[in-house]
């Protein structure tokens, strides 16, 4: 193919621009933004375009852009799965469109500078298929089971592969050009809606998947307000003994300390000591929800033998969902426990730092336990939750691994107090 007039050339450049513009824009949706070399990511794909309009047949190669950003996705942040399928996915629904325009294009006649007006054609639809993707696949997830992951991303890649061989078998049967076009016209349609249908269920499956996520957060929630009410009444209940017992205590004691008995004394002190310190509440910093989380997760520590002293400043009437409470800190020292534990061996007796601040509106915490880790590991399911609370609030989150620890600080803005 040749360009016609010489403006055709910027024409061509400016459109495949715009396809780069739009696919930066959706994988920063999907993905996440690019932090570190974002200037150096927009110039190598001002090169990838350069590149694509000085090879031969240039208009052939600016249908290319597509695949050629591959090479930008190492800058997008971690998340393989959802990289693999939906780039998968958006080749194999980018193949369709454009077969069945060119099945339309052969079926049409042709008249002067067509070329030109097919490729402006093949640009629009590209454009409107990152724009579909732009609203429908932001939401969607792919925290899936393995197995379903598989079975989704088997889809796409069948709907391309038979793509595929649909062509050359129609190229290689005697059947006139005409039916061709139109056989294959049918048959890639059909495909186009798999892979479009494949994409409103993932929609589906993604809203059911987040129900199911809030209704287990809501147990978890009412287990933990469940335990800590438990714990509260215990608590009481055994205050009211050594209350009801207090006069026997101070008898007993007397007697002990006036037969000159300092050993049986002691021990007794010992005793009554170890009884009123298991009813002294771990942490009361007056919030009933960081309370809660704080005070099962402090007895998981102890009984395993971890050490933690919480630096807490919060003030009582804090406005902080209990729901975003249990996300936030009983993920983090779940995961901060289990990692722990792997170090016990390594440790006589491990400590596992936290501290929660608040200030002017602004909730700072800061977490770090032992790790066997040298960088910090992609996210699991967990840490994205964490991670996805923390961005309703405009916050911010970052982790580290340094010296054996690895350790987390989050902020939180606005969060206010009654």
């Amino acid at each position: 193919m040749i360009y016609y007039h010489d403006y055709d050339i910027v024409l061509n450049i400016f459109l495949c621009i715009i396809d780069m513009i739009l696919l930066w824009e959706l994988r920063e949706q999907l993905y996440g933004r690019i932090k570190k070399g974002r200037k150096f990511c927009a110039l190598f794909a001002a090169f990838l375009i350069a590149f694509l309009m000085l090879l031969p047949s240039r208009f052939e190669n600016s249908m290319y852009v597509v695949p050629v950003s591959w090479l930008l996705l190492p800058y997008y942040p971690k998340n393989l799965k959802k990289k693999l399928f939906f780039e998968i996915w958006l080749f194999s629904i980018l193949f369709s469109c454009l077969m069945i325009l060119n099945d339309f294009t052969n079926m049409l006649p042709r008249f002067s500078h067509w070329v030109m007006t097919y490729l402006l054609i093949i640009h629009v639809v590209i454009w409107l298929v990152l724009f579909f993707c732009l609203r429908w696949c932001r939401s969607i997830s792919t925290d899936l089971p393995s197995s379903l992951w598989i079975i989704f991303l088997f889809i796409p890649v069948f709907s391309f592969a038979s793509s595929v061989t649909l062509i050359v078998l129609l190229n290689g049967n005697a059947v006139p050009r005409p039916m061709k076009d139109l056989c294959h016209l049918v048959i890639q349609t059909s495909f186009l809606f798999i892979d479009l249908a494949l994409l409103v269920f993932m929609r589906r499956f993604t809203e059911f998947f987040q129900k199911e996520k809030e209704r287990q957060l809501l147990e978890q929630q009412l287990c933990f307000q469940e335990a800590h009410y438990k714990d509260m009444i215990g608590s009481q209940e055994q205050i009211r003994r050594i209350r009801h017992d207090m006069k026997n205590h101070l008898n007993a004691i007397s007697l002990l300390y006036s037969e000159g008995r300092q050993k049986e004394l002691l021990d007794y002190l010992h005793t009554v000591s170890d009884q009123i310190g298991q009813t002294e509440q771990v942490v009361s910093t007056g919030n009933p929800a960081f309370d809660a989380v704080l005070n099962i997760k402090l007895n998981e520590m102890k009984e395993n033998g971890i050490d933690c002293s919480p630096a807490l400043s919060v003030p009582q009437n804090m406005v902080l969902p209990f729901s975003d409470t249990v996300t936030i800190l009983g993920n983090l020292l779940d995961n901060a426990i289990h990692a722990t534990l792997k170090q016990m061996k390594q440790m006589d007796r491990p400590v596992i730092t936290l501290s929660v601040t608040w200030q002017q509106g602004n909730l700072f915490l800061h977490l770090s336990n032992p790790c066997n880790a040298k960088t910090v590991p992609e996210y699991g399911i967990g840490l994205r939750n964490v991670e996805e609370t923390v961005k309703k609030y405009s916050g911010t989150m970052q982790a580290s691994v340094e010296n054996g620890n690895y350790i987390t600080d989050i902020v939180l803005y606005s969060v206010r107090d009654k």
